[in-house]
């Protein structure tokens, strides 16, 4: 895929909206806000918003990148339903940014580390901001008595603790994925997939389909 000129960037994978528009001149408009019910025309209105504040419409956009998860299942299908919609609409490209992505900065090797819920965490690790480990599930117990490479970075949730367990470098200190740094990541790369984006599960959604057979009706 070649290098974007404008990006529409939106994320809806946490408990708020984030939209923002990014080009050479950097961030020119973001929005953040908590999420309210009818989630789909709330996230029109405010790329609308985003667009004015930008002075720019539509058809000034020539990619839209989308933040897929991990994260709120509802939400991510949702915002990857809206930007597959408006890029198809406009026959531009649309891009899936996964949330382990927005926490690598740099070439260095880094562990991104993903809070599930209490002592459990989503883990990946990249190098020159490739991903050279599958994500996986595991507990603080496991991650600090690993041995990573001196120069590694930990970067996501409760990194600056690990980072001092490990005697490691701390990067960003939450896993809180923003719109802004989702299109930024689209608009300086030229290699992402170019295929429309889809869900980023390191395991399925709490909702599972029943395992009995539906009651006969007589």
């Amino acid at each position: 895929m070649s290098k974007p000129n404008t990006v529409l960037a939106i994320d809806t994978s946490h408990s708020y909206y984030s939209l923002a528009i990014i080009n050479s001149n950097g961030v020119l408009s973001e929005i953040n806000m908590i999420k309210e019910e009818k989630p789909s025309e709330k996230i029109i209105e405010l790329i609308e918003k985003s667009l004015r504040k930008a002075n720019l419409d539509l058809h000034d956009l020539d990619c839209i990148a989308v933040g897929v998860g991990p994260g709120n299942f509802t939400g991510i299908r949702i915002g990857i339903s809206v930007a597959k919609g408006i890029a198809l609409a406009l026959n531009i490209k649309c891009v899936g940014i996964n949330r382990f992505r927005t926490l690598v900065f740099n070439d260095s090797p880094t562990l991104t580390i993903i809070n599930i819920k209490d002592d459990l965490y989503f883990t990946q690790i990249y190098k020159k901001k490739i991903p050279i480990s599958d994500p996986i599930e595991e507990n603080f117990s496991k991650i600090i008595n690993k041995k990573y490479n001196k120069k590694t970075i930990v970067s996501g949730d409760n990194s600056l603790m690990i980072s001092q367990k490990l005697d490691l470098k701390c990067g960003k200190k939450n896993s809180i994925s923003k719109a802004s740094e989702i299109g930024t990541i689209c608009f300086n790369s030229s290699d992402l997939d170019s295929n429309l984006p889809s869900p980023f599960y390191v395991k399925g959604p709490d909702a599972k389909l029943p395992t009995q057979p539906p009651p006969k009706i007589l």
